[in-house]
């Protein structure tokens, strides 16, 4: 009872105005060893604490935490105590540190020399910039001598296009160089600022010091816990996926990890780290198969004799415009502690804004090279895996696998590498999905299986002695070979043209199969022309006993109608 009073009586003294005359109580400056013990890393910055516990008895309190980072933000500072102190007030302060380092003179020499390599990239690249605009010049003044020339005798067709071909090579040459120039000019940059940090960092000849002050009263005798919280920028994070698929097994095992990458100017060491979504090489995937149309051919109209030549657009021009709709085969839509370290991230919150702390203490040093991996959960789950043939576009096959969500947490938009068994497969880009929602990934070619296209038949002749159409015909034929042990169950995909003129009609005749009854594909594909076939090919089907699937076309337009040309 007597030491409640006495606390009391004490904080209330702290708090009311002196008398006139009476000396105000002075408060113990008290420097503090720090570091930061835990992290919230954000998109783009970090809440960073740092926690310590100093024995203290009744009285009043500067707390000074030193040797804050470069990249903090000193209005964001926060603190909190535990037990019977209060926090009375927090300032923030930078000044400047006579430390010398003992590296003093080599620290200076990396950044010099960074600097010059800075300035020496720059260099070529106005070097470069300067043979660019020079090119640019006698293009523009070889383009006007031919204008003057241009509808008469003089002009040298072939003249002008060798001309034309020099100048464009030149060109290309000197922008692809300028575009590798520029390339280094930025890594010379970072070495820059990695030098400049080490420098600022060792303190040169003098360190910029940014400390922080808590003010406390103290009630009574004991341990006090103080947090200092605050922001600092150059800090990220970004979602990592491992997909590894089994194909025999029918199973699919995702690993949610994530890559942390911070230049904040302080090294997190040993920390509680707690990752937040909230807001303070060849490709896996096959190409895409598009719809083609054909329609009544319009020629160009007629080219205007004496135009000025423009030679600086050759080998540009404007880009293709596109026609028709896209449909994208890709998705739409000790024994103790080891157990202790490959425990998933403890989850909360929900929807794309989530949190995940992480059951192990983490290192990551600023500045550093790469980023820091870790591993925040995994799940396994059922896959649906279907082959998918395009042999108009290629011969490969393409491995699809479908599967749930399993987890209990959203996943969130990242880079993924796919494995399938043992063997690394290649890069894609896993989107956001939450738990229970759909993933459709590809896992790469297989290079047991393979798909070809051919022409048969070709034939042009009228549709009737009397009739004014014209008819082509073609017959197609589409093999799959299977050298794997396992049946394949397969997608296999071909085209046909779509007619957007009354005097064009195009027929699809004979199939040797019917097409997918799938209903997603019968509302969407099918009525752009793009055909499907469900099919199962036994294992060892290869050369001549390769699965066939065959159908014939028909294009009919009426006579003098010239058509527009199909791709191969």
């Amino acid at each position: 009872m007597r030491s409640t009073v006495a606390a009391l009586l004490f904080l209330s003294l702290c708090m009311t105005p002196l008398a006139i005359g009476q000396d105000a109580p002075r408060s113990t400056r008290v420097e503090v060893d720090s570091k930061p013990t835990r992290v919230t890393a954000y998109r783009g910055r970090a809440w960073v604490e740092r926690t310590v516990t100093q024995a203290m008895q009744p009285g009043l309190y500067k707390l000074v935490f030193s040797n804050l980072p470069l990249q903090w933000d000193s209005t964001s500072v926060q603190a909190r105590v535990s037990g019977s102190a209060k926090v009375l007030g927090i300032d923030t302060m930078t000044r400047q540190v006579a430390t010398p380092p003992a590296n003093l003179e080599q620290l200076v020499e990396a950044v010099e020399k960074a600097g010059q390599a800075v300035q020496s990239a720059k260099d070529a690249i106005s070097v470069r910039d300067a043979s660019i605009e020079f090119v640019r010049v006698m293009m523009t003044k070889a383009a006007d001598d031919d204008r003057d020339k241009a509808g008469t005798g003089e002009l040298d067709i072939a003249a002008v296009e060798k001309q034309m071909e020099f100048f464009s090579g030149q060109m290309s040459s000197l922008l692809n160089a300028r575009l590798g120039e520029a390339e280094a000019l930025k890594d010379r940059q970072r070495e820059l600022e990695v030098a400049r940090s080490k420098l600022n960092k060792a303190g040169g000849a003098t360190r910029t010091q940014r400390e922080a002050i808590v003010e406390l009263a103290v009630a009574e005798d004991g341990d006090v816990e103080v947090t200092l919280g605050y922001l600092v920028s150059s800090a990220n994070w970004s979602p990592r996926y491992d997909v590894r698929g089994d194909l025999d097994a029918g199973t699919v095992a995702v690993e949610y990890g994530a890559q942390v990458f911070q230049q904040s100017g302080e090294d997190w060491t040993d920390v509680t780290l707690v990752l937040s979504t909230a807001q303070p090489s060849q490709s896996a995937n096959p190409p895409t198969i598009n719809p083609v149309y054909v329609d009544v051919h319009v020629p160009p109209p007629p080219r205007e004799v004496g135009r000025k030549l423009d030679y600086r657009t050759r080998g540009g021009g404007a880009p293709a415009s596109s026609t028709g709709m896209e449909m994208e085969l890709i998705a739409e839509d000790s024994l103790d502690s080891m157990y202790f370290y490959s425990q998933d991230a403890q989850v909360q919150g929900g929807g794309s804004s989530v949190t995940f702390t992480l059951p192990r203490r983490m290192t990551v040093e600023t500045d550093s090279e790469s980023a820091q991996r870790t591993r925040i959960a995994e799940f396994d789950a059922d896959v649906d895996f279907t082959f998918v043939a395009m042999p108009v576009l290629t011969e490969q096959v393409y491995l699809r696998g479908r599967f749930e969500n399993a987890s209990e947490y959203q996943m969130l938009p990242g880079q993924a590498g796919i494995f399938m068994g043992g063997d690394y497969v290649g890069p894609t880009a896993l989107g956001s999905t939450a738990p229970g929602a759909k993933i459709e990934l590809f896992f790469g070619a297989d290079p047991s299986i393979q798909a070809t296209r051919t022409m048969l038949t070709k034939n042009t002749g009228n549709t009737g002695v009397f009739s004014d159409w014209v008819k082509t015909s073609y017959e197609f034929v589409l093999k799959v070979d299977n050298g794997s042990s396992r049946p394949a169950k397969m997608e296999l995909w071909d085209r046909r043209p779509m007619s957007r003129s009354e005097e064009i009609e195009v027929s699809v005749l004979d199939l040797s199969m019917p097409l997918s009854t799938e209903a997603r594909y019968v509302a969407d594909s099918l009525p752009q022309g793009l055909l499907r076939w469900d099919i199962q090919v036994p294992p060892h089907r290869t050369g001549d006993d390769a699965y066939p699937v065959s159908y014939d076309l028909e294009i009919e337009r009426k006579k003098g109608v010239e058509m527009t040309p199909l791709p191969d």
